[in-house]
This record gives structure tokens, C-alpha cells and sequence, in this order.
């Protein structure tokens, strides 16, 4: 049986120590552009604040402070056409505080819907004015089905 499976994969881009840059670009992912021959859509994609998770999963990094992703903007890139133009990364964001000051996380899984074929080492984030900290990194995850995909029996 042929059926659209949900997937995670983390990823990180990284923030030089004594960076000036003001655009960060993702890597090349590869499990995320269907070169395998499977399309893949985009559902959703998460950034992590400090809060929620002070280091990376992939690298033990420190992840970019609350107030540096903030000031944080995402553009997505399909082919050479920008379909998500400076989206604030904070709108995209798994929180670790709930309001009234409370500790506890939030997550909605914010949503991206449809997004295929998307050229990730055209992507990237910005921020508009100063550099962010460095020494650090933007820790991202996406949410993605593959289309067509046999399904595992355990």
C-alpha cells in the first residue's frame, strides 16, 4: 500500500563567533528536496528558542537567544522564486514559557502547508539590523511528507 508519511529532521544553521554577517544561509538538505525521486512537501517548520531548548540536538551548540530570534526573518525559496519573504522566525516558534509567567512549553506546530520543492541553499535568515550573538546557532525543524512512500511493518 502507497501513503504519505509525516517526518521530522533537525536542522541547524550556525552563527560564527565574532560575525558581522546579517544572512545565514541553510545547508544543502538533501532528504528534504526529493532527489531520491519521491516528492517531498514541506508541512511545517519550527524554530527553537532559547527557552525551550538552551542547546541543539545535533551539535550541543547554544541555541540563538529569545531576543536575537526575534529579530530573525525567513525566506523560503522555490526554484528561483521567493515564496516566503521575511517571515519573522518568532512567528515559526516552539516557546518554553506560557504567559502569566508560568513554566510549561507551548507548540502549535505552526504551518507551511505545501511547500515542494523548495531550494534549500537559496534559503536563509536574516536580521535587519545588528548581527546576532555568534558562537551560536538557529536550531529549525521540519515537518515533511514523502509521498509514496511504502510503509514499515515492525
Amino acid at each position: 500500500m502507497q501513503f504519505a508519511t509525516q517526518r521530522y529532521q533537525t536542522v541547524e544553521i550556525n552563527v560564527p563567533s565574532g560575525t558581522t554577517l546579517r544572512q545565514f544561509n541553510f545547508p544543502d538538505l538533501p532528504q528534504l528536496t526529493g532527489r531520491n525521486g519521491q516528492p517531498v512537501i514541506i508541512d511545517s517548520i519550527v524554530f527553537f528558542s532559547n527557552k525551550a531548548t538552551p542547546v541543539s540536538g545535533n551539535s550541543g551548540s547554544t541555541v540563538i537567544s529569545d531576543a536575537d530570534l526575534e529579530k530573525s526573518f525567513l525566506t523560503i525559496y522555490q526554484g528561483d522564486l521567493a515564496i516566503i519573504n521575511n517571515m519573522p522566525c518568532a512567528s515559526l516558534s516552539f516557546v518554553g514559557d506560557l504567559v502569566n509567567g508560568t513554566t510549561g512549553t507551548v507548540f502549535a506546530q505552526p504551518l507551511t502547508r505545501n511547500l515542494i520543492n523548495v531550494s534549500w541553499t537559496k534559503c536563509y535568515v536574516t536580521t535587519p539590523a545588528a548581527a546576532p550573538t555568534g558562537g551560536t546557532v538557529y536550531s529549525i525543524g521540519v515537518y515533511y511528507t514523502v509521498q509514496n512512500q511504502q510503509a514499515n511493518s515492525y
